[in-house]
């Protein structure tokens, strides 16, 4: 038998979320400013940065919510060998 798991619900933007902690993870990509600044690699693939602002303090938002709610948080980290 399987064990119930909560639903939650996360208060958010435009409307408050339920999320069935169970069976959903939140997967944080890098924020870095390599991908979001003026010349850096997301402007040097042609993409416009300048629509872009810094994803960190709303990032920390997400975060912080998702641990109050209990659910799985899954960081990724983007790195390369020296060329």
């Amino acid at each position: 038998m399987e064990a119930a798991v909560p639903v939650r619900t996360i208060a958010a933007e435009p409307a408050p979320l339920d999320v069935d902690t169970g069976r959903t993870a939140l997967v944080i990509m890098t924020c870095k400013g390599i991908f979001w600044k003026p010349g850096g690699f997301g402007a040097a693939l042609g993409n416009d940065v300048s629509l872009l602002k810094q994803p960190s303090a709303r990032a920390a938002q997400v975060l912080a919510a998702a641990r109050g709610s209990g659910i799985l948080v899954i960081h990724t980290r983007e790195g390369h060998r020296p060329t």
